[in-house]
């Protein structure tokens, strides 16, 4: 082998380059065995001749084309494809940050060819630099250090990551960069989603009575929902949202708060703490945790929001395992949902719950339906009560002239004291914190025939009337009450009733003669009679021209084992159901009265026509 060269440092030297694959053998050879520049080795195998080039003591490798042809689906071929379809965008820089190449993924970013010299950023159309480094490829040219870095594209909006790595020269100096750039939108737009809702419930933390103390309790609810909601759209992108609280008055009951978007059927909607016909919402504050719902043509539990809902999602409002109510989203596109807005959701529903438990919501809340109540019974109170002190005027005067004028009197005296009574019923239903523990809002819905029914009680027990007032006005009932059967009999004198309830012992009479004298009174009401004079006895009654004695919707009340006076078998026998036993048990007591009710309804419907 012969022939030499000079090289850059003066010496003699001749480099070997190696010989690859079998075509080159006999072709190439002989080129490089007369060639003053080059030594030579062969090897039949490229991937071999790879592996010696790495070791730096050759300066090349010479090989046919029935090797690359070979390795088409080969080594070449299969870096070439990770490279270039690799899902980050690979650029390399020169030190003036232009670009020296790219791969397809950063052409396909910036959609423009022959980008090849152009500066970086200004490619890119000159990025924001969130950090952490500011400068990044000054900084990788001047430490020689590693760099990452985060830029926001515009124009659509885009988050990405810029890594910077350095190429050295032989000497350790920087030469180039190779960029690794990373579209990252999708995980930088929840960070930033998640950011924001931090802050967003740090400042509903930061609503403190001090700062509302001086609204009314609306205008304190108002603000929280005003912030709710803005959060709600803003932030977390929620346009249809609906949150409804537990009631005070009935623990069971959902009641409305803040609704966007939804329907006035929906908004209007009665739902109650229940897992079954309550919608997801029901579920939801049923089971005290959340629910996606990913396509409402599908899902047995909703009940329509909006028109043309498919998707939901719903978070129960827990303050320390309490449930305070639900927060309810829905979209119109199936699937709208996914995993880390149900966790967004439910880590700003426990913001809210927080504020409504910190801020005493339902307190204000309480309170402004105590004030609304004030005013409203006071409103309907005010002119009966001043009829009433006109009414009594004229008694002191001593001007009523006769018998007749003195019961006329009294009788508007009653009539309105009657209005006060049950104006202040409707201003107890409002204030009422709560449902009793005995009692459920089920119940309530399930006896709806009891709401406004007049019920006469006679009982010289004043505890026994007590109790049934305080059961029964939660059914929406008027219970008025006498001690003993000639107080009751000038009751039924002014006043029509829908049940009559006795004790079996009464103290001026029996109770199967009250009875009696309720039934005549009964007859006459059926028949449109005057109720003034009642008969005696009440079996000649002229005025029940009936063969058959009317239904009375009567119920006699008994302590166990007391009967001593054996009223309950003629009762029955007369008709009347049978008792119910003191102390009450509720739902028996519910269940008679439904009876009664119904049964003599359904007596007033046919009657006119079996007297015509």
């Amino acid at each position: 082998m012969s022939g030499q060269y000079i090289n850059e440092q003066g010496t003699d030297s001749k480099q070997t380059i190696l010989i690859a694959g079998t075509s080159w053998k006999e072709a190439g050879t002989p080129l490089v065995e007369h060639s003053a520049l080059w030594n030579y080795e062969w090897c039949s195998d490229l991937s071999d001749a790879i592996g010696m080039l790495k070791s730096g003591q050759f300066a090349g490798i010479l090989a046919g084309a029935d090797l690359f042809n070979s390795y088409e689906t080969g080594i070449f071929s299969f870096e070439h494809r990770i490279v270039q379809n690799i899902r980050s965008g690979l650029v390399v820089l020169g030190l003036d940050q232009k670009i020296i190449w790219h791969n397809r993924q950063f052409r396909e970013w910036i959609q423009t060819d022959n980008v090849i010299g152009k500066r970086f950023f200004p490619t890119l159309g000159f990025p924001e630099m969130l950090g952490p480094d500011y400068s990044p490829l000054t900084k990788v040219r001047t430490t020689g250090k590693y760099s990452v870095t985060l830029l926001c594209l515009h124009e659509p909006v885009r988050y990405i990551t810029m890594d910077t790595t350095p190429v050295f020269d032989k000497e350790g100096k920087v030469i180039q960069y190779v960029v690794r750039l990373m579209d990252v939108t999708e995980e930088q737009t929840q960070k930033n989603k998640w950011d924001k809702i931090h802050e967003a419930c740090k400042e509903l933390a930061d609503l403190s009575k001090q700062d509302i103390l001086s609204r009314s309790p609306s205008d304190r609810v108002n603000i929280l929902k005003a912030k709710i909601a803005k959060f709600a759209q803003e932030i977390l992108e929620f346009a249809i949202i609906e949150i409804r609280t537990v009631s005070r008055r009935t623990q069971n009951l959902l009641e409305p708060l803040l609704a966007i978007g939804m329907s006035d059927d929906a908004v209007h909607r009665t739902l109650y703490v229940s897992q079954d016909d309550n919608g997801i919402t029901g579920w939801t504050a049923y089971h005290r945790r959340s629910y996606k719902m990913d396509d409402a043509n599908e899902d047995p539990f909703y009940l329509e929001g909006i028109a043309g809902a498919r998707s939901s999602i719903t978070s129960p409002l827990l303050y320390r395992g309490s449930l305070i109510g639900t927060f309810n989203v829905e979209s119109t596109q199936p699937k709208a949902f996914d995993d880390n807005d149900l966790k967004l959701l439910e880590f700003f529903a426990d913001a809210v719950a927080q504020t409504i438990h910190t801020l005493d919501l339902f307190d204000f809340e309480y309170k402004d339906t105590a004030y609304k109540s004030i005013e409203k019974v006071y409103s309907a109170a005010a002119q009966p009560l001043n009829q009433i002190l006109l009414e009594t005027a004229r008694l002191r005067s001593g001007k009523i002239v006769d018998r007749s004028d003195l019961f006329g009197t009294l009788a508007t005296v009653q009539h309105y004291a009657r209005k006060i009574q049950e104006a202040f019923q409707g201003f107890v239903a409002e204030l009422a914190p709560a449902l009793p523990p005995e009692i459920s809002a089920t119940d309530c819905i399930n006896y709806p025939m009891l709401r406004d029914k007049r019920i006469l009680m006679v009982d010289s027990d004043e505890t026994t009337g007590k109790e049934l007032r305080r059961i029964l006005f939660y059914y929406g009932c008027t219970v008025e009450t006498a001690t003993n059967g000639e107080n009751a009999l000038k009751m039924l004198e002014t006043a029509a009733y829908d049940v009559y309830m006795s004790d079996i012992k009464l103290p001026d009479m029996s109770a199967f003669a009250f009875f009696k004298l309720v039934r005549c009174f009964h007859c006459r009401l059926l028949n449109g009679k005057p109720p003034e004079t009642l008969c005696s006895p009440p079996e000649e009654d002229p005025c029940c021209h009936r063969l058959e004695v009317p239904y009375v919707p009567f119920v006699y009340m008994r302590a166990f084992g007391y009967d001593t006076a054996h009223v309950m078998p003629r009762a029955i026998q007369a008709g009347v159901i049978k008792p119910i036993f003191k102390p009450f048990v509720l739902n028996q007591l519910l269940d008679t009265l439904k009876s009664v009710i119904a049964k003599d309804q359904e007596q007033r419907r046919r009657f006119p026509k079996e007297t015509a």
